[in-house]
C-alpha cells in the first residue's frame, strides 16, 4: 500500500482554477500572497497573488471571500499548491 498525501482542497473555485493555470504557466516564478480587509466597499476579505519574475511582477489577481475563516484555510493550504517567496 502506499501513502499518500492528502492534499487539502481549496474553498475558492476561482482560486483553485488560477492557481493550476499559474503553476503551469510560470513554473520558475515566485509566488506570494497576501491577506487584504475589506476596503469598505462591501467586497468582504480578499486574498491577493501575486506572481514575480526577476523583481517584475508578472500578474496579480484577488479573490474574494464571503467569509473570514474561508479565506484563512485556503491562505494555509496555499503551500500545497505553489512554493512562496
Amino acid at each position: 500500500m502506499q501513502n499518500t498525501i492528502n492534499i487539502p482542497i481549496l474553498t475558492n473555485q476561482s482560486l483553485t482554477e488560477y492557481v493550476s493555470t499559474i503553476s503551469t504557466k510560470y513554473p520558475d516564478a515566485e509566488f506570494y500572497k497576501e491577506k487584504k480587509r475589506d476596503s469598505g466597499r462591501g467586497e468582504g476579505p480578499t486574498l491577493l497573488l501575486t506572481i514575480c519574475k526577476d523583481d517584475v511582477i508578472l500578474e496579480e489577481e484577488s479573490f474574494f471571500y464571503a467569509n473570514q475563516s474561508k479565506l484563512d484555510e485556503d491562505l494555509e493550504n496555499l503551500v500545497f499548491y505553489l512554493d512562496f517567496a
